[in-house]
């Protein structure tokens, strides 16, 4: 596959996000513009987000999974109320990261 017919495929796909998401991503529901699933394995839940609709925010077929950014924060708490924080945590817990 060349890199123009992929990304004729991901934008003929994000055109069919919401059929997409019921294909592959059954286990999950749309929630306005968004499908929400727990993760890529189709697990139930609410972590992993995707759009549904372009919108200035970005495009159909674009998806964030929330829990790496939870678990830093869980981690980034116990070590502040157990007085562990360390250079690499706070390094860690400090720096935003989206997940593609």
């Amino acid at each position: 596959m060349t890199r123009h017919d992929a990304g004729d495929l991901a934008h003929r796909l994000s055109r069919q996000a919401e059929a997409v998401c019921r294909r592959y991503l059954g286990a999950g529901r749309r929630q306005g513009h968004y499908w929400l699933v727990g993760d890529v394995h189709n697990t139930p839940g609410r972590s992993l987000f995707v759009r549904l609709k372009d919108s200035p925010k970005g495009p159909a077929g674009k998806w964030q999974d929330y829990v790496a950014p939870r678990l830093m924060l869980r981690i980034f708490d116990w070590s502040l109320s157990h007085g562990r924080l360390t250079a690499s945590t706070q390094h860690n817990a400090s720096v935003p990261r989206e997940v593609a």
